[in-house]
């Protein structure tokens, strides 16, 4: 829109335009107007008086700078958090106060040693009766097996007796005894035979008269015996053949079967008595690998009843001010793994901030960001964005719903002898991009207005409104893609302006309401504060 035009006056609806008369007058009121020769001057110096009092800006082509600032805390890079390591937790005798430097492997705190003295005094008597268990499991298991080779050797003899016993009466004894009774038998049976000879001989003598009577009595009475002596001795024999032999052979195998049954259960039942002795002595060695595990673990928790500073540091308490029953003093009762002190390393510090939702994604990592601390006043430090953390934190009904995303920035420059403290406020500034050769205006030039982004140029034929198309923006200037040009000048009150127009709009709208002035200034009382536009992407 060329900047020495008017904007046309706005026709009213149908049912608002006015009666003829009143319309016949405003025809006549312009042509009069018109008529006069010295309009177009007056009209002129008119917008010249109007636009020296607006404050104003140039629209000017440079680089923009796009960044995010926000307010931080201070904290150590390399903290280290120390916790309390007995089981059960413990009662905390001393600490050193909180602030105090300490070096690496200095006390910083103390816990009560009581109750793990009298555990451990308590567990060496167990440990000194399982070592006492194992020596006298390892003597049983020495006898054991002394007593195993006996029973087993005795048991080898016993098999080795009875094979002998069964081969020497199969192979001998037996043989000799029934050659022995052959012999008896048969030298029997030849005194029989005598006898008998003997008997009829002496018959023949007695015939003929050369012998007695009596003597043949004799005869037969040795014969008979004789007799009697051979079927005694067959008898024998045929006992010896038929049953003694086949008794002692069943007996001697039956006796060797059960030495070969006892040896196997020898073997087996001393086998399990070893076998319980050495798992008597395996039980004994593995509860002393036990009772002196527990010993050692109490002797550990002993030393951790000793905290020491795992590095150089200063050292700041746990605390959560709403619980009076977490603070760490001396006396206090803490549970296992609670947080008792951390140890920053005040060397190597960074700020951590939080970054608000609408331009979080802006945010990468290793941009460049500069910080005011409030503790060195006269003094910016340099550094880059570390970490943004990827869920964000809802601070609830404190935070009204806002959700932000913290936020580490390293500290490049850090001065050695600044005397920083974790928790110290700095004002950190990340810078975004840069948008070389942008065109632009003070964000108090730009407002929005029934959906569009407007501003009103300043030129010698008044005060003109211009739709913009607007990119990106930081705290003090508004990038212009469309509807300015260079060196143009703008209101810096756009915003009082444009809630001006709109409540010329509405009254337009009522036929009773004479159209103001487009170019009538804003009134004190009805001009809102100006406030920036930030378009964001």
């Amino acid at each position: 829109m060329n900047s020495t035009q008017r904007e046309p006056v706005p026709s009213l609806p149908p049912e608002v335009r006015p009666s003829w008369l009143r319309r016949g007058l405003w025809l006549l009121l312009i042509a009069g107007v018109l008529a006069g020769g010295g309009w177009g001057v007056r009209q002129w110096k008119l917008a010249g008086s109007e636009t020296d009092n607006v404050l104003t800006g140039v629209a000017l082509r440079g680089d923009l700078v796009l960044s995010v600032t926000d307010r931080g805390e201070l904290e150590s890079a390399q903290s280290v958090q120390v916790v309390c390591e007995i089981e059960g937790g413990g009662k905390l005798v001393t600490i050193v106060p909180e602030g105090t430097r300490v070096k690496k492997g200095a006390e910083v705190a103390r816990f009560d040693t009581d109750a793990h003295l009298r555990a451990i005094s308590e567990q060496e008597v167990k440990w000194q009766t399982a070592v006492g268990r194992v020596k006298t499991a390892e003597s049983d298991l020495e006898v054991q097996k002394n007593k195993a080779e006996s029973e087993v050797a005795k048991a080898e003899l016993a098999l080795t007796l009875a094979k002998i016993d069964f081969e020497s009466y199969e192979e001998g004894e037996y043989q000799v005894e029934l050659d022995k009774r052959k012999g008896t038998l048969e030298l029997g049976k030849k005194e029989l035979k005598e006898a008998e000879d003997n008997l009829e001989f002496t018959r023949g003598l007695v015939k003929k008269g050369f012998a007695q009577l009596e003597q043949i009595r004799v005869m037969e009475l040795n014969a008979l015996s004789k007799r009697y002596t051979v079927s005694q001795q067959d008898a024998d024999l045929r006992v010896l053949q038929k049953f003694t032999r086949l008794r002692k052979v069943t007996e001697l195998e039956a006796k060797a079967k059960e030495a070969k049954s006892e040896l196997e259960r020898t073997g087996k039942s001393q086998a399990a008595a070893t076998d319980k002795t050495q798992n008597d002595l395996t039980n004994a060695q593995k509860t002393t690998e036990l009772e002196k595990k527990e010993l050692e673990r109490l002797q550990a928790q002993l030393e951790k009843c000793i905290v020491k500073a795992p590095q150089d540091g200063i050292v700041i308490y746990f605390s959560r001010p709403w619980d009076q029953e977490s603070q760490i003093r001396a006396g206090a009762q803490l549970y296992s793994q609670q947080l008792i002190f951390t140890l920053p390393d005040l060397d190597n510090m960074q700020v951590k901030m939080k970054v608000h939702e609408s331009v979080v994604k802006k945010v990468r990592q290793k941009q460049s960001a500069t910080m005011q601390i409030d503790a060195l006043p006269n003094q910016t430090l340099h550094g880059q964005v570390k970490t943004i953390a990827s869920v964000a934190q809802n601070d609830g009904w404190r935070g009204g719903g806002v959700k932000e995303y913290q936020t580490e920035v390293s500290i490049d420059d850090l001065p050695t002898d600044a005397g920083l403290r974790p928790g110290m406020t700095a004002e950190v500034t990340i810078h975004l991009r840069t948008i070389e050769n942008a065109l632009t205006v003070p964000v108090q030039a730009v407002t929005e207005l029934d959906g569009e982004y407007v501003a009103y140029v300043v030129g010698p034929a008044g005060i003109e409104r211009r739709t913009l198309k607007v990119g990106d923006s930081n705290e003090q200037l508004i990038e212009v893609l469309a509807g300015l040009a260079e060196n143009d000048r703008v209101a810096l009150d756009a915003r009082s302006r444009a809630s001006l127009d709109l409540k010329r709009s509405n009254e337009s709208q009522s036929p009773d309401k004479k159209e103001p002035d487009k170019n009538e200034p804003p009134k004190a009382d009805e001009g809102a504060e100006p406030a920036a536009v930030v378009a964001q992407k």
